[in-house]
């Protein structure tokens, strides 16, 4: 028998022969698992009562280092950190630590007993990936680590979860006992997901929905919005159903604070606050697009009212996201974005007019308000740029020459000032230089003295804007070539095209699937170059044109202006005979 139950903990551990184990790594010898185990049990029985509790850092483990550490604590988390690489870096040392593992785990004076959970989640592994012999070590442990369900610590229950998060059965006999709210949301979204994705049979199915339905109507507002997201995967409505009573509650000032103390998710350290439940319940009315942006504009509505800057930054968020992906809400999105220009928070600004930019020509009934923005020196909290830089973007996609000025120089500086830009690729940011540019050959007059000036400034330099400053020159039909140039210019690359038979698979396929093909433009252009459409290309072509999607690779603004390009080329193939 392994564990500690008949107080043999350490007898056990010095009895396995862990030398003939072999090693984990080239810095980590089989041999160092009992004094790693014994360094973590050690810390737990010397601890103060302020650091029981605590957590090691560990990224694989969904939990990252805490800021409050001290040198006590800092040994703690290296030990954890040493006994991850050993148990996972070899399947037989990992097999024959486990059970000593559980019995960490077990233990309420651990102090790291979370970590210990998540560290068992990996060692179990995902179903047919475990080897044989650890798979009948942890059944054989099995009715030992199910303890830790009905742990006292709600922290380590609510991590315990994941030993059965994808079964509805064992997540229904917790879901009766469990009393605390932090894992009461936790167990809702965790077994409204299961159910969603096991075969039950009715009379479980319907203990299920008794369960979500009977906290629909908890004295807990927050564990009411809990049980409409679990409702979510069996009833797709459940959400645009209860949208009123959702909104009331995420706009409720006094209820907002509640959010960040209960509500956790199984794969998250950290409580999600009001703005991102907010977030998550925006992303369930996505496939709802009225409904989804009848809920921002009313997040927008409230945040103005109540005077709640995070919540009109949810509320400008999630406008650009669902901008970002789908072409129909850009009626909806105009008034919302147009209405938060004079917004007091400059981070909101910057986005509101980021969407406008967004939306192109259709903003161009606010052009007067943007040109008012030019000098605005707000800025994101966590993107470049101001808000009179996106005022301008937007202005020179509505074609409004008061965006002309300076416009060359302003998009050049961030550049001068630091080795390239750094950002995520779906982050509402300000745009490329040549994607500005190009578009503005009916400037080029105006702005090529600027565009030349920035460009003989990059070459001297060795700057990060020469390319592009290049290909803007060749798409205005301008001599992109330097002083003194032998090498012809070469602009930016595009795939071959296509014979006719290929061009037609390639648009077939992606109307079929969905899925992005990068020589899916070129296909356009080689069909429309060859004269004439097949019916089912045409048919393709109207459906993608019709879709409610971005026609794009990315996921920044960029996913705006390739759909546009996208949908002109199939405009111009639809025209054919």
């Amino acid at each position: 028998m392994f564990g500690s139950e008949a107080g043999d903990m350490w007898e056990a551990l010095d009895a396995v022969d862990w030398r003939a184990l072999g090693a984990a790594g080239p810095d980590h010898p089989a041999t160092d698992v009992p004094k790693v185990l014994r360094r973590i049990a050690r810390a737990g029985s010397t601890a103060s009562p302020e650091a029981m509790g605590r957590v090691c850092g560990d990224v694989v483990l969904r939990r990252t280092p805490r800021a409050d550490s001290t040198p006590h604590m800092d040994a703690v988390q290296q030990a954890c950190g040493d006994l991850q690489d050993l148990v996972l870096g070899s399947t037989a040392v990992g097999t024959a630590a486990l059970p000593f593992v559980v019995d960490l785990a077990l233990d309420p004076k651990s102090i790291q007993r979370p970590y210990l959970v998540g560290l068992l989640m990996s060692l179990v592994g995902d179903g047919e990936d475990v080897d044989p012999g650890r798979a009948a070590v942890w059944w054989q442990q099995w009715p030992r680590i199910r303890r830790l369900l009905d742990d006292a610590d709600p922290e380590v229950r609510r991590e315990a979860l994941l030993l059965i998060s994808d079964r509805t059965a064992p997540l229904l006999e917790r879901w009766y006992v469990e009393t605390d709210p932090s894992v009461q949301v936790a167990l809702l979204v965790a077994l409204g997901r299961a159910a969603a994705e096991e075969d039950l049979t009715e009379s479980t199915h319907a203990e299920v929905r008794a369960a979500l339905d009977g906290f629909l109507h908890h004295e807990n507002p927050v564990l009411r919005v809990a049980a409409v997201v679990a409702s979510a995967p069996l009833d797709p409505q459940a959400v645009p159903r209860a949208l009123p009573e959702l909104l009331e509650i995420l706009t409720d000032p006094v209820v907002a604070p509640r959010f960040g103390e209960v509500w956790y998710a199984l794969e998250c350290e950290y409580p999600f606050d009001r703005n991102a439940v907010a977030e998550w319940v925006g992303s369930l009315l996505e496939p709802e697009p009225t409904a989804a942006t009848v809920f921002v504009a009313a997040l927008a509505e409230s945040g103005t009212r109540i005077g709640d800057a995070e919540l009109r930054r949810c509320a400008v968020d999630q406008a650009w996201q669902l901008l970002s992906r789908r072409p129909s809400v850009a009626s909806a999105v105009l008034p919302l974005a147009a209405g938060l220009l004079a917004d007091p928070d400059d981070d909101v600004r910057y986005k509101a007019a980021h969407l406008l930019a967004i939306l192109g020509r259709e903003a161009a009934p606010h052009a007067d308000r943007l040109a008012a923005l030019l000098d605005d020196t707000g800025e994101s909290r966590y993107f470049d740029g101001t808000v009179g830089d996106h005022a301008r973007w937007a202005l020179t996609r509505i074609g409004d020459p008061r965006a002309l000025p300076d416009l060359v120089e302003r998009l050049v500086a961030p550049y001068r000032d630091m080795q390239g830009r750094g950002y995520a690729l779906s982050d509402p940011r300000q745009p490329d230089v040549a994607d500005v540019l190009r578009p503005l050959r009916a400037h080029a007059r105006v702005l090529l003295p600027a565009v030349r000036e920035a460009l003989r400034d990059e070459v001297s330099r060795a700057g990060w804007l020469v390319q592009d400053l290049r290909d803007v020159l060749h798409a205005w039909g301008e001599n992109p070539l330097l002083p003194g140039e032998l090498t012809p210019y070469r602009g930016p690359w595009e795939p071959p095209v296509p014979e006719p038979a290929e061009a037609v698979a390639t648009v077939l396929t992606y109307a079929a699937d969905g899925q992005w093909h990068g020589m899916f433009t070129t296909a356009l252009d080689a069909l429309t170059h060859h004269g004439h459409l097949t019916p089912p290309v045409r048919e393709a072509l109207t459906a993608l044109k019709a879709s409610d999607r971005r026609l794009s690779e990315y996921g920044d603004y960029r996913a705006v202006l390739q759909d546009e390009e996208i949908r002109a080329r199939i405009d111009r193939a639809l025209a054919l005979p």
